[in-house]
């Protein structure tokens, strides 16, 4: 069962009804760097239960997309989005789709709950179609830690640093009460690794600073993290 299956209606109703942060800073920076969509075969990777989905439907984009749970794939297919197709899939592991099938693929803020990039790259080299371009969003390594960012402080006069960029590890944290999620924090350089290393060239890589002053928090620091790709060069299929 998906991590998210446990808590699909909470969460939904969550992003359904709550100020989106993502919507005032990393989206719409993933949407400029996107451009016109029209007619493109679009993957979307970790598509959730759909609310990005019926944007790009709305561009014009033919989308497939894909998420691990269950309970939200049912959701996002009862929202009759046009052109769009939802599957259920493991993007951990490998895709269900032929070779050189899709002229882009995007994923908002879920490469950082996966631990292998250098495989996902590679798949995602694997299935999009020569000169195809890539656009994802991840949580700003430096920010997104367990239980704090990285910094120093002084209490009492003594100098405190607190949190570990460098150290790569499992996060495990409560989400909707009794549920529990996984994130991977790596730092920056393994994202550039994995994709420079497999198949592809950087375009863009974008710091999105929110539009509102409703998050304050957001519109101060670099919460999110955006990169546009293209593939340059056909990789070795993952193994």
């Amino acid at each position: 069962m998906s991590q998210y299956d446990k808590f699909a209606k909470e969460y939904i109703a969550m992003r359904s009804n709550m100020f989106d942060q993502n919507m005032n800073a990393e989206f719409p920076e993933m949407l400029q760097l996107l451009g016109d969509i029209k007619s493109q075969k679009l993957l979307d990777l970790g598509c959730g239960f759909g609310d990005y989905v019926k944007i790009y439907s709305k561009k014009g984009a033919i989308v497939t997309a894909v998420d691990n749970s269950e309970k939200e794939i049912e959701h996002a297919q009862k929202l009759n989005i046009p052109n769009a197709k939802f599957i259920v899939s493991d993007i951990s592991k490998k895709f269900p789709f032929k070779d050189s099938s899709f002229d882009i693929i995007t994923s908002s803020l879920v490469f950082d709950h996966l631990e292998d990039l250098i495989y996902l790259f590679q798949e995602c080299n694997r299935v999009l179609k020569n000169k195809g371009i890539m656009v994802f969003s991840v949580s700003n390594p430096v920010f997104y830690q367990e239980k704090s960012i990285v910094g120093k402080i002084k209490i009492l006069g003594k100098k405190i640093i607190f949190g570990n960029y460098f150290e790569r590890r499992k996060i495990v944290r409560k989400w909707g009460g009794t549920a529990t999620m996984e994130h991977y924090h790596k730092p920056l350089e393994d994202y550039f690794s994995a994709f420079l290393e497999n198949g592809f060239e950087l375009l863009s890589f974008k710091e999105p600073q929110s539009k509102t002053e409703k998050i304050t928090w957001h519109c101060k620091n670099p919460t999110f993290l955006v990169f546009k790709l293209k593939k340059s060069y056909i990789a070795n299929k993952p193994k």
